[in-house]
């Protein structure tokens, strides 16, 4: 099925001046449409025969061009009603020569801003352990990361990271350069004005330079990439209103080293593949071929899981086989609310809420190109670049992998929700330094360990204390005193609990440790009976496992001194 792609994420606007009203317009003119039509046999008897197929409703139709799957892009004359649409397509349907059709459709972006903040490389319960993975010496380099999107701009920290890409969008209207497809993938923009594809003004999103500078970004402002040494190559699918998935289709198969009719072979093809875009619908046969083609040569497909809050399976490209589909996550480790799931889901990664977002780079033009800026996006689109990323930091140390390699070494490394079974967000959360330590064979010397503590619910003294672990902390390397009650700070994954944090533990060493509410007054404690009221708790143990392993602590906590029931 022939889709219209948009990008499934949450953008900041830079401008400094005010937005302006938003223009009053009607709906915008309907687009004559378009199929993907793929031939039973050679195409040749079937373009000849299209004029019968359109002939009951009035309408030629023509073969734009074949695609790099075989497929046909099939275009009408003129707009006609979805009655009309419909019937169309049945008549397609219904040859003997025709193998399957379906209808061009359009994605959409979400345009939410979040400030900026710097979390997702670092920090120790959402971020993916950046740090420890560099130190190994991996950064990427000499592998290329194409950044299938809306393009890139020249910006200051992807100067020396960017290869020579191509632009797919067919459509010179939508790709704002006069000429269609070309060698150039620069962002020229993708607003919208009020009635190209909605009621009201869009500003440019800049979206393919914010994904690019999560993978690679190099830059003195202290954006950073995950993967810095790795080379960008843009390839333009995205414009004004989306893409198209004809285009798509022949830049998933370029892009990864096969041959597309009418354009240059790719001279540099990408071990991995990023596309932070998607539309409604399951995956269809034209994509899920030139993903095979791009699988079959190697690549890694990297797809987000989309910002609709429901099943992935019902977002395409996320549903296609293959592909590793990536769900965002906030700085508190567990899935965000807006993105999609379920058994489509690999895994996780960062990608922000209205509070925390992802940094990276971007232009600050409301419309063209005007300047470098950086901004906080939250969205699916942000998550899988930090997946796209750390496929680039294994094949840094690992060219030999292949792609369902890669996918089981993120996927086998990766830390579990808190509540796995409403999360539906695949293993877990990425963790780029486990996973090098799996790849490389080398497990190093400490155990990730995820603490979760349930609480009661509803008690404000609790809520507005917070939970902490006390404990012989010292053993942990990082400086913390031994029992100090307000030791280790637990974050709330909801209002109602439970509390978690992620602790790195030499492996095979004994943790004593209680919670407290931050001080010995408010230490965790067992209501015993009506009688007796509650009781302090024995000092909880645990031992770390093997190394370079991820371990779950799951307690159980039924009261703190001086909170109800424990406080008489």
């Amino acid at each position: 099925m022939l889709r219209r792609l948009a990008l499934p994420l949450a953008v900041v606007v830079l401008a400094t001046v005010p937005a302006p009203a938003p223009a009053v317009a009607g709906p915008p003119p309907a687009a004559a449409p378009a199929f993907l039509v793929r031939p039973a046999a050679g195409p040749a008897a079937l373009t000849d025969d299209l004029a019968a197929v359109g002939r009951a409703d009035g309408v030629r139709l023509a073969v734009r061009r074949t695609l790099a799957t075989g497929d046909l892009l099939v275009r009408a004359d003129h707009a006609l009603p979805a009655r009309g649409v419909a019937a169309l397509l049945d008549r397609l349907r219904a040859r003997a020569d025709v193998a399957w059709a379906g209808q061009e459709t359009r994605l959409r972006a979400d345009t939410d801003p979040v400030p900026p903040v710097a979390w997702d490389l670092h920090d120790p319960v959402g971020g993916v352990y950046a740090d420890a993975a560099w130190a190994t010496g991996a950064d990427g380099a000499g592998v290329t990361v194409a950044v299938l999107d809306t393009g890139v701009t020249r910006h200051h920290g992807l100067a020396g990271r960017l290869l020579p890409g191509y632009d797919f969008v067919s459509a010179p209207d939508d790709a704002r350069d006069g000429d269609g497809r070309d060698p150039d993938a620069t962002d020229q923009g993708d607003w919208a004005e009020p009635g190209d594809c909605g009621a009201e003004f869009r500003p440019s999103s800049w979206h393919g330079t914010h994904v690019a500078g999560t993978v690679a970004a190099r830059d003195e402002s202290g954006v950073a990439g995950l993967a810095p040494g790795a080379r960008i190559q843009p390839v333009r699918v995205l414009g004004r209103c989306g893409g198209t998935t004809a285009d798509l289709v022949d830049a998933i198969v370029w892009a990864a080293g096969g041959r597309v009719p009418g354009v240059p072979d790719n001279p540099t093809p990408a071990r991995v593949l990023n596309l932070s875009l998607g539309a409604p619908g399951s995956c269809d046969p034209a994509t899920q071929a030139a993903i095979d083609d791009a699988v079959a040569r190697g690549a890694t497909v990297v797809v987000s899981a989309g910002n609709a809050g429901a099943d992935a399976a019902q977002q395409t490209p996320a549903s296609c086989a293959g592909v590793l589909t990536v769900a965002a996550s906030t700085v508190d480790g567990e899935r965000a609310g807006y993105s999609n799931r379920g058994t489509a889901v690999e895994l996780a990664a960062p990608g922000g809420d209205r509070e925390h977002g992802v940094r990276s780079t971007v232009d600050t033009g409301r419309t063209v190109p005007e300047g470098d800026g950086w901004a906080a996006y939250a969205g699916t689109s942000m998550a899988a670049p930090h997946v796209s990323a750390a496929v680039a930091l294994l094949l840094d140390r690992r060219p030999d992998l292949r792609p369902a390699e890669a996918a089981a070494l993120l996927t086998a490394t990766a830390r579990p929700s808190a509540r796995p079974d409403e999360c539906r967000c695949g293993a877990g959360v990425l963790d780029v330094d486990l996973a090098l330590r799996a790849a490389t064979g080398r497990p190093g010397a400490t155990t990730r360990l995820l603490v979760r503590a349930g609480v009661r619910p509803g008690e404000p003294t609790v809520e507005n204390a917070g939970v902490r672990l006390a404990g012989t902390l010292s053993r942990l390397g990082t400086g913390l005193p031994d029992w100090d009650p307000s030791g280790v700070p637990l974050r709330p994954v909801d209002r109602t609990g439970p509390y978690r944090t992620v602790l790195t533990v030499p492996a095979g060493t004994e943790l004593a440790y209680k919670y407290t509410l931050g001080d010995w007054a408010h230490v965790e404690q067992t209501w015993t009976d009506s009688d007796a009221g509650c009781g302090d708790v024995a000092d909880r143990t645990v031992t770390a496992g093997a190394p370079g392993t991820v371990q779950v602590v799951a307690d159980l906590t039924t009261g703190f001194r001086g909170v109800p029931p424990c406080d008489r």
